[in-house]
């Protein structure tokens, strides 16, 4: 992602130095040119963003300077035993989603568990700079079901961790992994024995659970990678006539109604309503919690969940605000550690 949590992706330092080219992206996509992947459609453009701008954002974050981004909703960490007791009644569910916190989801689809943006342990970064969590992840690593697949968004750190994807590696050595296209490279450095990458509107099956890869709009700053070296992905999945939509992080644009024309309507959206704060810096990578709502309303979800929030203190907003303003919308926001079962 590039908004507030870009920022932890590259360090105000790194962010400003050279990145060399360690990856090498796929040359037959259909939206990489130049030597980097690219947004589609009509979106909001980031050029108006300087270096400086990400330099000054990052200090404010690591410094933790956002004032609001403490300022969390009551009861907004479920005890670990309640969040185990909410996945073991998931066994039983057709469909049922767990907010552990951020993006990270566990969705369980007929017999299948699948785990999203894997971001498990206290801070998430690189070398001696970390950004702290402000609430536990809910169910902890060792409270998981057993993991089938995962899936990845795109490389930012605080959604591709690599310490979170080596303990997962070690604990489920036959899971089974998917990422966007040009993240190859950097999975390696995972362990993670069974890695596939997609890029948008591909698909394929595991199991009887489909998976598509569709687009987003935002972008990948991982040094020591060529900024956009990776692509970004939202994801699609299907089972047993149920269908979800993991938005992973993504700005707003006209994509969204090309996706629902090429791969059809959804029944639940997992849309991210965090990060959106200040709209001139964020808005071309994070979408706003209204439109996180249009966003799932094109998909044609009856659900939509927001995530993406209330876990990092990643922008000015106030996660009270994020929460708030989702539900306005229709939303519904669980959470950390609680499950909804969709589908009993």
């Amino acid at each position: 992602m590039h908004g507030a949590r870009h920022g932890i992706a590259m360090l105000a330092a790194a962010a400003a130095a050279g990145c060399v080219a360690t990856a090498e992206a796929p040359v037959d996509s259909f939206h990489y040119a130049g030597g980097r992947f690219h947004n589609v459609g009509s979106f909001t453009s980031p050029d108006h963003i300087e270096r400086e701008d990400w330099r000054r954002h990052a200090r404010r974050m690591f410094l933790g300077l956002f004032a609001e981004a403490d300022d969390l909703p009551a009861g907004h960490v479920l005890t670990p035993e309640t969040a185990r007791e909410g996945v073991e009644r998931a066994t039983d569910a057709e469909l049922a989603v767990t907010w552990i916190g951020h993006a990270t989801t566990l969705i369980r689809m007929g017999e299948t568990w699948i785990l999203t943006d894997p971001v498990l342990l206290d801070s998430v970064g690189s070398g001696p700079v970390r950004l702290k969590r402000l609430v536990p992840p809910r169910p902890s690593l060792y409270d998981l079901p057993d993991i089938d697949i995962i899936l990845i968004s795109h490389a930012d750190h605080d959604h591709l961790d690599l310490p979170s994807l080596r303990r997962l590696a070690h604990r489920y050595p036959a899971v089974e992994t998917f990422v966007p296209a040009g993240t190859s490279p950097l999975m390696e450095k995972t362990g993670l024995r069974h890695v596939r990458e997609l890029d948008w509107f591909e698909s394929t099956r595991d199991g009887d659970v489909s998976i598509e890869a569709v687009p987003a709009i935002h972008g990948v700053r991982r040094p020591p990678y060529k900024l956009n070296a990776m692509s970004w992905n939202g994801w699609i999945l299907g089972q047993g006539g149920n269908r979800v939509y993991f938005a992973g992080d993504t700005g707003f644009g006209s994509i969204f109604e090309e996706i629902r024309r090429r791969s059809g309507p959804v029944d639940v959206a997992l849309v991210p309503i965090g990060a959106w704060s200040p709209r001139w810096f964020q808005e071309p990578f994070h979408v706003d919690p209204d439109q996180a709502a249009r966003v799932a309303a094109i998909m044609g979800a009856k659900t939509a969940i927001g995530i993406h929030w209330g876990t990092f203190p990643l922008s000015e907003e106030a996660p009270r605000e994020q929460r708030r303003r989702f539900l306005d919308a229709g939303g519904a926001v669980p959470r950390i550690g609680e499950t909804l079962i969709l589908r009993p």
